[in-house]
């Protein structure tokens, strides 16, 4: 059987950006990969930060997947600024044992650091952000290779650095991941 990769788009996030995101994101996994709308109400926000706690997302969209009874991967875009406890910004974060990850595209965007907006780079950094924490799901570690998808972005420069692709050993992880799950 296969799985689809579910990708939760919230309404803080730019529009008109999911059909490409999720083509590429397909793509990159050879699996069918859903837009929706995001279902549930965003937990965590912390008014004295400005930003919202990526773990009480990760909390949010757990219980989803269970009491909804979905058995793929679920990754959440939304467009709220995140941290998590002791890292005060990330782009994302992933729950392997949960099968739920959320991207935010905050800092991915342009303007964040008082640049001119543009889309192309939005969406490619979003992809790549994205099939990081879906490459966790699939227990994929972070990877040495500063090109891999699996290579772990401390800055945008890093993560602009990177190709929309896994490197041969990532690529190997994944497809084997993949096979596991859709027996």
């Amino acid at each position: 059987m296969v799985m689809d990769l579910l990708i939760f788009w919230d309404s803080g996030a730019p529009g008109g950006l999911g059909l490409p995101v999720s083509r590429c994101i397909g793509n990159l996994f050879a699996l069918p990969a859903q837009i929706c709308s995001n279902p549930l109400i965003l937990n965590g926000y912390d008014g004295s930060r400005n930003q919202t706690d990526a773990r009480a997302v990760l909390d949010s969209l757990g219980i989803f997947r269970q009491r909804q009874g979905v058995m793929g991967p679920i990754l959440l875009v939304c467009g709220t600024d995140l941290f998590t406890a002791g890292v005060t910004s990330l782009f994302g974060l992933s729950r392997p044992r949960s099968l739920v990850a959320v991207v935010s595209t905050a800092r991915l965007d342009n303007r964040f650091y008082e640049l001119p907006e543009n889309e192309e780079d939005l969406i490619d950094r979003l992809v790549k952000e994205s099939a990081h924490e879906f490459g966790h799901l699939f227990s994929l570690e972070h990877c040495d290779n500063p090109e891999c998808i699996m290579y772990p972005p401390l800055t945008l420069d890093d993560l602009d650095r990177k190709k929309q692709w896994f490197c041969a050993s990532c690529r190997t992880r994944v497809e084997s991941a993949i096979l596991q799950t859709s027996v």
